[in-house]
């Protein structure tokens, strides 16, 4: 799992997410016994977990995570060579 830090806060991909998520339901006995542990509809989580649907809240909290924006600083824009 890739980590980020930035200003004491520790950031990881989305695919690292998707892999807590994968990794959570698989230690709960599948889609729907995790569904079923954490009081979510399982057609949601299934769908969730397949990227049909954004991530809620709800289920970020489940995993201990939380949503957040972060942007960097573009690259230069590389030269141009020949005419001008």
């Amino acid at each position: 799992m890739r980590r980020i830090m930035a200003d004491n806060q520790e950031f990881i991909s989305l695919l690292d997410v998707y892999s807590i998520l994968n990794t959570k339901m698989a230690e709960a006995g599948g889609n729907d016994a995790f569904a079923r542990q954490h009081g979510l509809n399982k057609t949601y989580v299934s769908n969730m977990a397949n990227d049909r649907r954004k991530l809620s809240d709800d289920l970020l909290d489940t995993l201990g995570l939380e949503r957040v924006e972060a942007f960097r600083v573009k690259a230069p824009a590389p030269t141009r060579k020949g005419k001008k």
